[in-house]
């Protein structure tokens, strides 16, 4: 065999050797595609839900009597399997007991939850949480659904040039110039900035009502925080902006005891102290006062008022020394008594900082209820309010995304590039790592980042906060690095403070630290340190996957149960007299029963508890049954097939809760950033509306454990590629030069060039391989798995790439799936990872298989079983049907395919056919984008899918009895019931038309008066017919088909009791349709290329090959030039050289001798019918004395073929040829060559011979193999005939869409259609009366049932409505009659209404009334059932 260099053979599986064209080898395997999914459930369910359910405990009452501690967590298994859930409509969930001790802390006793008698389990039942299958679906009340995951800005710290406080009201505050948004996850947003023309650095922030931004200098937050003046000029290291944003602020010790507005309340208390003091001598009584005082009115002002004491007593104390001193305050003597000048100094400060506190609190309306509840414990503060508010976790959270996001923004690492320093940069042992002066560069950062990491470098300094601001349990971070540069680089003559975070921070809330860098990279920009970011980037965005979504649905949860919790707590040990909250009878029956026997009094028994009776967990039950069933990203799985059901768990949304909304204006969000590289696909988005919005995860990328969206690189070291890769967030890809995967490499993976092109912060240039820091893995991880499905996607134009990656994803599976021949080696992982293919769990060997299971005893001795899904109906009523791949005494591997699902063959990803097709125009018949079809594709199934409706009917009781299920239904004729068993049920397998009767029901009929027929009828029929009325579930029109299962839930049975009140049971039937191709069906290839059918052609009538062989599909070729879809010709031209090296292999191999097993590995075919081929091409080969492939005729091979059920679509070589790094022009004329294909003088294209005449065609016409897919959009689903329905509401339009009963639009090309066919009157018909003439449509119904003429039509009501907007523009309209009158149109329109409704004729009767009663139902107004583009480049 012949074999070029230009590929290699690469075994996918035994069954599929593909000839791989990549000129990049990477063995690199990639995630698996589910894992996005499935790894973040598992966390949540590993991590998240015990630690949300534990926050809450422990609790504690009011008076500390109780103590309600969290013990444990116990997650059961699912009572129903996944199977079970589906069939019978119920949620696929597992049930959550939590074990909780209640300790009476006054005798010791502790409680816990009795044993449930129900279910057996210890403890609480919390509730269900749906759990997750293998393929990260959850199966909600029978249907399938998935969590699309949520693109979000990160939390974290951004400067920008503008933004935007919202306030109520959809009000906003604008702002401009350099703003330091700090960005929480949940709390509340803070903006620093320093005003035009200003120096100070101001801090807005959103008060509580959400009515107001506030606006307060920086150094009031720092102060009430606990920093002095002095030390937060010591840390900013006196800069200008800090100086004048103090100078700004009062808060100093000049001002605090000023008689003024703002410090009217320290003043105050401050006299009320000089007096107390005074009133007594240093007895007792002072101490009581004083004590009184304090405790008197708001618990949050005791700290300031104990404050305000000392000062007092301070004061007296310098004072009494002083008056020794004969009142001399000279340096001697403040330097004698220095101690107490600075406890004073000290003193004041933490009184500025207490009442700077207390007016953030005010101004920003923080919520002080928490903190007042800590007045028994003697710790309330405004200090602590605050602090509670910024530094609490369930207030302020900035998760690990934020810190990571702070710390990318304010380590001094990230700040220091093209920076000059003016201090030293010394380690710990004091030796120079780099001397001052030195601009810092690239290899500067790495250095520092390194010796950072090692916490090496002597920079980092703690800030010193007052007493008082420590004495709180909350825990801090303190540290902080600075370091000096110049202003300018180029003068030195200035220098400014860099403050940066110090690393190490694990806090997910705000720090103190984190402030004071904040507020130097502030004042940093005005000297350009530090940079803009772009709200766009990736790095500044983040995925909320379901751990999240559904964390944070707990955590409400889990408040509202705190709350209850504590109100029960607080009325059993008596700190509530809410008496309407006593324990309800029934909650706990062992607490019933202890009350009962036991002698307390009634107050008593009212306050007694159990674990029981002071939890509810129906909050925790409602909002999971909530978020599962009604939340925005939950959504119903798309099962068209395996690359929809992948591709939708790797889909990102920008839109839901918090998200952006469709109509936002912002054209930015929508566009691709150079960030997405290999993260997000530049092609996968939705045409239309949200486009943009809703994006795809690149193939190879990953989401880490903060959210955000990394992808893997090589790394590369002095210009060696290394097998080492690394995940990179988009962030960190900035800070690198990352070359593209195309670059030459030696044998040592040595870059050959001398430059290559790389990428550095967004910008693409040329650098030495020795500056290379990483490499791209393969040219596909830049675009989306179904992107990456599509062979040559190179050559085709951005939209129509688009395109074709959305239509595979429309493709239905066939009866008879084939892998494409010209593939992109995508196809194997694709279906793999789906979730749809039988996957093997453990190494093993095969024991049994069938069709239904497959048994495989693993290394462990033990037997696994893989139950095999057959003829399933899925979301979308396509098939879902399992296929065994393996055979008895295989040896299995672990993850490997066992069997093959829906659109699969060989464990491949096969979504249609590959199909001869010719590039022609055919008597007209396929202009524009009409596809003619050979009769060969309908006879032969070639494109026929199977689908599965399901009828469902309730047996219910009614208020005149129950209905019931019966064979004997009053007025059904035999042949409609001729498919009932002795029940009524029709049989499994019957062929059922429209008309018969599937399930068999009658309804007691109401007592009313009986009419004299039915009188009648009973006398004639018996008794039966008086009573009841058939409303049995019959077969309507277009749903004919095969039954093939019927599934009964009645409530009788043992899990039955969960139907639906008054329900008794539930039949549903499904009937199954095999659809074989038809005109008005929409096909498409891979490229974008779709089309309708127009025409279906006997194959004796189809165009043929010079060997006789006819073309299956006939495309226009000029379809081709202006789309720029040029991958579809090299698709065709490799897949016919394919075919043809495919019909010569299968002599070859015969003439060769190599043996059958060749036959298995390069067409995929069985063991058994491999042997037989072999054996009969061999045998040919003998009687034909053949030599070479082409002595042996064509038809003797086809004939061969036939016998063993096979065809020429099994003969073919397969081929992959991955996007972006495919076979290219050299590769296509070498594998051309070797197929024998004329491209000297026909340059691959082929001479055509009509099937009518014999005749050859003009020209040479294109030909080859594509691969063809049959799409959703099928004629059956469409096509309806409509007489009356309902129309819309303002233009009185028909309703679009089947299922409204609405009418087919009759778009622009259509009305030209009409209008070049010169069919006047048909189209003054479909534009009046059959559309929204109202009067003219209800005289044309008028007419007919009066059996007249049709006679008028009248005017539009569309038009009516265009000539309304006219007139608002303030435009005057005549008309012209036809006497050549010049009339006014609201005039002309009153004659029109007076004329119609004068006409005696237009008396509309009982009939007419219904008709139109039955036309002002509206159901909507959307014209849904345009499902082709109505445009030219459909």
């Amino acid at each position: 065999m012949q074999n070029n260099k230009n590929y290699t053979e690469k075994f996918i599986t035994d069954k599929v050797m593909r000839r791989d064209y990549s000129k990049i080898k990477s063995n690199f395997e990639g995630p698996n595609l589910l894992e996005i999914q499935v790894e973040s459930f598992k966390r949540f369910m590993e991590k998240d839900l015990k630690e949300v359910i534990s926050s809450i405990f422990p609790l504690k009452s009011p008076q500390g009597k109780y103590t309600l501690a969290f013990k444990g967590l116990k997650i059961k298994q699912p009572t129903k399997d996944e199977s079970a859930c589906r069939d019978e409509g119920k949620t696929f969930e597992t049930p959550i007991y939590i074990d909780l001790e209640l300790t009476d802390n006054y005798t010791g006793e502790v409680k816990r939850a009795q044993r449930n008698t129900k279910t057996g389990e210890d403890g609480i039942y919390l509730g269900a949480i749906p759990k997750m299958t293998e393929k990260g679906t959850f199966v909600i009340n029978g249907i399938e659904k998935f969590v699309i995951s949520q693109i979000v800005r990160s939390p974290g710290i951004y400067v920008l040039g503008k933004s935007s406080i919202k306030l109520n009201g959809s009000r906003k505050r604008l702002f401009e110039g350099k703003i330091c948004e700090i960005y929480p996850s949940k709390g509340t947003l803070m903006l620093g900035y320093i005003p035009k023309d200003r120096h100070n650095i101001q801090i807005v922030a959103r008060d509580s009502s959400g009515d107001n931004a506030q606006t307060f200098s920086v150094t009031t937050l720092l102060k009430a925080f606990g920093l002095t003046s002095a030390e937060i000029l010591k840390i900013f290291n006196n800069e200008k902006e800090i100086r004048e944003s103090l100078e700004i602020e009062k808060y100093a010790p000049e001002y605090i005891f000023e008689n003024s507005q703002e410090n009217e309340i320290i003043f105050k208390i401050y006299s009320d102290a000089h007096d107390i003091h005074e009133k007594a001598d240093r007895r007792e009584s002072n101490n009581k006062l004083k004590e009184e005082y304090i405790e008197q009115g708001s618990p949050l002002l005791s700290k300031l008022k104990q404050l305000i004491f000392n000062y007092v007593e301070k004061n007296d104390e310098i004072d009494a020394l002083l008056h020794e001193n004969k009142d001399v305050e000279d340096a001697s003597f403040i330097k004698n008594n220095k101690k107490l000048y600075d406890e004073r100094e000290e003193i004041i400060n933490c009184i500025i900082s207490e009442k700077a506190a207390k007016d953030i609190v005010e101004l920003l309306g923080i919520n002080i209820k928490n903190i007042e509840t800590l007045r028994h414990l003697g710790k309330a503060s405004y200090q602590i309010a605050l602090q509670q508010h910024f530094f609490n976790k369930r207030l302020y959270d900035i998760s690990s995304a934020g810190r990571y996001k702070f710390e990318k923004k304010l380590l001094l690492s990230e700040r220091l590039y093209q920076k000059v320093i003016a201090n030293d940069i010394i380690d710990k042992k004091n030796n120079i790592l780099i001397p001052k002066d030195t601009l810092i560069t690239k290899e500067h950062i790495e250095l520092i980042k390194k010796e950072s990491r090692d916490k090496n470098i002597k920079w980092t300094k703690k800030i010193n906060l007052l007493p008082t601001a420590l004495e709180s349990e909350i825990e801090q971070f303190l540290e902080y690095e600075s370091i000096a540069v110049y202003k300018d680089n180029d003068l030195r003559d200035e220098t400014t403070e860099i403050v940066g975070l110090a690393s190490g921070c694990k806090l997910q809330t705000l720090t103190v630290a984190d402030l004071v860098a904040t507020t130097s990279y502030i004042y940093n920009l005005n000297y350009e340190i530090g940079e803009f970011d772009d709200i766009d980037h990736l790095g500044n965005k983040r995925l909320k996957l379901i751990h999240e979504l559904l964390r944070a649905r707990i955590a409400t949860s889990m408040a509202r149960i705190e709350k209850f919790i504590n109100e029960k707590l607080a009325i059993s040990d008596g700190s509530s007299n809410n008496i309407t909250n006593v324990n309800d009878k029934g909650i706990d029956t062992e607490l019933d029963r202890e009350i009962e026997e036991s002698d307390m009094s009634d107050e008593e028994k009212k306050k007694a508890i159990s674990v029981k009776s002071i939890i509810n967990t129906k909050q925790f039950q409602s909002l999971v049954k909530d978020f599962f069933n009604s939340h925005q990203l939950i959504q119903f799985i798309d099962q068209q097939n395996p690359l929809v059901e992948l591709t939708n768990k790797r889909r990102i949304s920008a839109m839901g809760p918090g998200g952006i909304s469709r109509e936002d204006p912002n054209l930015d969000i929508r566009d691709v950033h150079h960030s997405h590289y290999s993260r997000i696909c530049p092609i996968e988005t939705p045409e239309g509306m949200n486009i943009g919005l809703i994006m795809s995860l690149a193939s190879l990328a990953k989401v880490d454990e903060n959210g955000f969206i990394v992808a893997p690189y090589y790394v590369v070291e002095d210009g060696v590629v290394k097998e080492e890769y690394k995940y990179l967030t988009a962030h960190e890809d900035d800070n690198y030069i990352i070359a593209e995967s195309s670059v030459q490499l030696d044998e040592n993976k040595r870059i050959l060039d001398e430059q290559v092109v790389a990428r550095y912060r967004g910008s693409t240039g040329l650098f030495s391989p020795h500056e290379v820091d990483f490499i791209d893995i393969v040219p596909k991880q830049v675009v989306s798995i179904a992107a990456s499905a599509i062979p040559f996607i190179e050559n085709d134009d951005g939209a129509r790439a688009l395109m074709g990656s959305n239509m595979q994803r429309q493709a239905t599976p066939l009866i008879k799936p084939y892998a494409p021949i010209v593939g992109t080696g995508t196809e194997f992982k694709i279906a793999h990872d789906s979730g749809m293919a039988v996957v093997a769990k453990n190494d093993g060997v095969v024991e049994f298989v069938d069709s239904q299971k497959i048994i495989i005893r693993n290394d462990n001795d033990k037997l696994d079983d893989y139950k095999l899904i057959k003829y399933r109906k899925s979301n979308q009523d396509t098939c879902n049907n399992q296929i065994p791949i393996v055979k008895v005494g295989q040896r299995v591997h672990k993850s490997e395919t066992i069997g093959d699902g829906p659109a699969m063959q060989n464990g491949e990803l096969a979504l249609g056919r590959n199909i001869l097709v010719g590039y022609t125009t055919w008597r007209g018949y396929n202009f524009e984008d009409a596809i003619i079809i050979s009769e060969r594709l309908v006879d032969q199934d070639v494109f026929t899918s199977i689908h599965i409706d399901e009828h469902t009917i309730q047996c219910m009781k009614t208020k005149n009895g129950d209905e019931e299920i019966t064979r004997d239904m009053p007025n059904v004729s035999d042949t409609a019931k001729r498919f009932l068993d002795n029940q009524g049920i029709v049989l499994v397998g019957a062929e059922v038309h429209e008309g018969d009767v599937l399930v068999g029901k009658t309804t007691p009929r109401g007592n009313v008066e009986t009419a004299p027929e039915d009188r009648l009828l009973q006398t004639i029929f018996g008794d039966k017919s008086k009573t009841v009325k058939d409303s049995s579930l019959k077969v309507k029109h277009g749903q004919e088909g095969i039954v093939a299962a019927v599934k009964r839930i009645k409530s009788s049975d043992e899990n039955g009791s969960e139907l639906p009140d008054d329900v008794i049971e539930i039949i549903k039937v499904y009937i199954v349709q095999k659809r074989k191709i038809q005109v008005g069906d929409k096909m498409a290839g891979r490229h974008g290329n779709k089309g309708i059918v127009s025409k279906v052609v006997p194959i004796q009538d189809m165009p043929f090959l010079k060997d006789g062989t006819p073309l299956d599909i006939m495309l226009n070729p000029l379809g081709v030039p202006s789309r720029m879809n040029i991958g579809q010709i090299l698709e065709l031209h490799l897949g016919y050289a394919a075919a043809e090296i495919g019909k010569k292999q299968l002599i070859q191999i015969a003439i060769d001798q190599l043996g059958y097993e060749k036959y298995i590995s390069l067409f995929g075919i069985n063991e058994i019918i491999a042997k037989k081929l072999y054996e009969n091409i061999s045998n040919l080969i003998k009687h034909k004395q053949a030599k070479q492939a082409k002595d042996i005729d064509l038809i003797d091979v086809t004939i061969i073929l036939k016998e063993l059920g096979l065809s020429y679509d099994d003969i073919g070589i397969k081929i992959s040829t991955p996007v972006f790094d495919g076979a290219n022009h050299d590769d296509i004329v070498s594998i051309m060559n070797e197929a024998n294909i004329d491209i000297e003088n026909n340059k691959g294209k082929q001479v055509l011979y009509d099937g009518r005449t014999g005749e050859p065609f003009d020209g040479l016409i294109s030909v080859g193999l594509t691969y063809m897919l049959k799409l959703d959009h099928m004629v059956d689903d469409k096509i309806h005939s409509r007489s009356v329905g309902p129309y819309s509401k303002i233009t009185q339009q028909p309703l679009g869409g089947k299922s409204q009963n609405g009418g087919q639009r009759f778009g622009e090309m259509e009305v030209w259609a009409l209008e070049a066919y010169g069919a006047a009157y048909n189209l003054l018909e479909i534009l009046t009366i059959k559309s929204d003439d109202v009067q003219g449509r209800n005289q044309a119904y008028n007419a007919i049932i009066k059996g007249h003429d049709v006679v008028a039509d009248g005017m539009p009501e569309s038009f009516k409505l265009l000539t309304k907007q006219m007139q608002g523009l303030g435009l005057c309209i005549t008309v012209e009659t036809k006497d050549d009158r010049m009339v006014d149109i609201n005039e002309y329109t009153l004659n029109q209404n007076r004329l119609n409704n004068d006409d005696d004729e237009v008396i509309l009767d009982e009939n007419l009334k219904e008709i139109n009663d039955s036309n002002e139902e509206i159901f909507n107004t959307n014209f849904n059932n345009n499902d082709y583009d109505d445009e030219e480049n459909f």
